[in-house]
Order: C-alpha cells, then structure tokens, then sequence
C-alpha cells in the first residue's frame, strides 16, 4: 500500500502567480500560437509568463482564458493529454526557460471538464506528459524525486514506481502503473507494473528482438489507453500497445519493419541495395531496394491489414551495376519518396509521391 501525503494545505502563492483555485480569473485575454491540443482544449502562451486554454466550439477555438501565470518564471512548453472532458498538461517552466535543458520549475495543470482549472508546481525536472486515467478521475506527473497525484479534486504526493519506468500513468482505480520495455522470451516487449513490485507485470509482446532494438526503443503515452513507442523516430519502427476495456493490454500496431511480406535483402553492397524503409510527410511507408543490384524493388506498407505488399520492379538496370551514391545516406524523404543510385555508371533519381508508382530520371 503506498503512503500518499496531501498537498492540500502546501499551495503557496508568491507575488505574480496566479492563484492555485479553479478559474482565479475571467478577464479577456488574447491567445498566442496553439502550442498543444489535448480533446476539446488547445493552449498557448501568448507570452513566456503566461498559459492560455481556448475551447473547441462549432466555429473553430473561442472562450480564452488564462489558466496560470507567473510572472517570476518562464514557460516554454506544454505536454497535454484528455479523458473526456478531462484535461491534464504539464506546462515546462524554469526561471530562465532553455529548450535544450530539462526544466526545474514546472507546473501541473488540471481540469475535470475542460473549464475550471487547477494548477500545482512540480518539484524537481518535469517536462513530461502527465497520466490521465481512461475515465478522467485520477492523474499523475513525474516530478523530480516522487510522483504529483490527483485524485478526486486533491493533489497528493506518491513514490516514484518500480522498475525505472519510461511512462507513468494510473489506472480508473487510482493504481499507479509503471511502463517500460523488456525481453520476453527473445521479443521486445511492454511491460506494464501496476502498483508494488512483487506484483507480476503485465507483458506485451512487440516484435522479435532480431529486428526491432530492444535497448533503444522510447516509448510514450499517446492518449489514457494508448503507448506508443519507436526507435528514435526510425520510419518503420513505430507501435502502439493499447488497454483493453478489461484492463489488459494488447499490441494494436505492430511495427512495420517487423510485419509480414517485407523482403530482407543481403546487406554486402556488393550483392545487393538494402531494402530501406522510409516514410513521407503524407505517413505513406515505403521499402526500396534490389536484391541483385539490377532489380529495384519497391513495396507499400498496408496500414490496415499490417503488411507489405509484395515487391514489385520499378527499375532495371543493364546489369548488376546499381549501388548507393557516393555519401548518400539512402531514401530520402519528404513529401516526395527519393532514391538517388549509381546504374551502369550514371547516377538516376527514383521519385514517388506516395509509393505506389515511380519515375526514374538522371
């Protein structure tokens, strides 16, 4: 059983903040440039010193309002997450904001139905997404040396999981859960911990550890019953787990690079063009390569039914000449797919928009 200390009586208002009650103000408000959007609530901050929510209405955004303010600190990012009408977010603020440093001055906003709101500061680095329970009753924030909980209109504090967790979150009962990745019987894996130690975690295969990198896989909270997790933003290697309305897990994504139909071509450059995967701006999933290196291949990855298409030849060669170009790094990828090869001497350029037609050209 975990000994939760209330925060009831420690919310303490320096000069500048507003204040730690639901809605301390009405006053009109300009909004700046939405900054993130979470169910039915975008934010902003119009200046470094201020938060901003605006509500969704049948016209656009309209009812702004200012939600935190301090004027002895600078926020510069928000991490927003929604339950139904419920929205938590995690503001990133420090005294002297910097992008690429973890801020230590941070500030939990909350909001059971989207319009009177409630914030508490975060002690320690925190930046990341809050935990929303799928019901919108229970909340979480990492904070420097324990957890920020909210539970029926009070904040509370908590110790920090087992397991060094990547994502924390809580269930519809207020069980923290601690998510992270492990091996499981030779596959990358999701575990989730509910609660103590001793608990047996809840595993969820992903994909063979063979041809996904366990070790290097993120994983983060998408929405209360949604992980999603990749290899640094690597195209293909993306998944979701997702909970299940029993309270399980199951993967409901798998990772492309690990689904059925996709060819895996020699890496010895001599043999072969390694079959790359690659994504455009339009999420359309691409393998292209040659087995032979006189046979370009190409294949699309169907979303829907979670596998590739079989390859088909969309270049040939006079021989088995074709090779990268010299110091290209592979596909390259925007909003038009681009191969750039070395054939029979002369460098070609392959284009699709989307991957299922291409055009070769020099």
């Amino acid at each position: 059983m975990r000994r939760l200390v209330s925060l009831g009586a420690l919310c303490a208002l320096g000069a500048g903040v507003l204040g730690c009650g639901a809605d301390e103000t009405d006053r009109p408000v300009e909004p700046g440039n939405p900054t993130a959007t979470a169910g039915e609530v975008r934010f902003s901050l119009p200046t470094a010193h201020r938060v901003v929510v605006e509500r969704r209405t049948t016209d656009g955004w309209g009812d702004p309002r200012v939600v935190f303010e301090d004027d002895g600190r600078e926020c510069g990012t928000v991490q927003a997450i929604a339950a139904g009408p419920a929205v938590a977010a995690t503001v990133g603020c420090d005294e002297h904001f910097a992008q690429d440093q973890a801020p230590a001055r941070s500030v939990a906003l909350i909001s059971p139905d989207g319009r009177s709101w409630t914030h508490r500061d975060l002690d320690g680095e925190a930046f990341a997404t809050p935990g929303l329970s799928p019901d919108g009753g229970h909340a979480v924030w990492v904070q420097g040396d324990d957890l920020l909980t909210w539970d029926a209109g009070s904040f509370r504090t908590a110790p920090h999981p087992a397991g060094s967790p990547q994502v924390v979150t809580v269930d519809d009962v207020g069980t923290i859960l601690g998510v992270r990745v492990a091996i499981s019987a030779g596959r990358c894996a999701v575990e989730v911990r509910a609660g103590d130690a001793e608990v047996t975690p809840a595993v969820t295969p992903v994909a063979e550890a063979e041809k996904l990198p366990c070790g290097e896989i993120g994983l983060s909270l998408a929405t209360p019953s949604e992980i999603q997790g990749d290899v640094s933003g690597q195209p293909g290697t993306e998944f979701v787990v997702r909970r299940t309305s029993a309270g399980g897990w199951v993967l409901a994504a798998r990772p492309p690079v690990a689904a059925p139909g996709l060819d895996v071509y020699p890496d010895d450059a001599a043999r072969a063009v390694w079959n790359q995967v690659a994504s455009n701006t339009r999420g359309d999933l691409v393998a292209v390569g040659s087995p032979d290196r006189q046979h370009v291949t190409a294949q699309r990855y169907d979303r829907s039914r979670q596998r590739w298409t079989p390859s088909r030849v969309v270049h040939v060669a006079d021989g088995p000449t074709c090779r990268r170009s010299v110091g290209d790094s592979g596909l390259l990828q925007d909003a038009t797919f681009r191969l750039p090869l070395t054939c029979d001497g002369r460098p070609i350029l392959l284009r699709s928009r989307t991957g299922a037609s291409w055009s070769s050209g020099r």
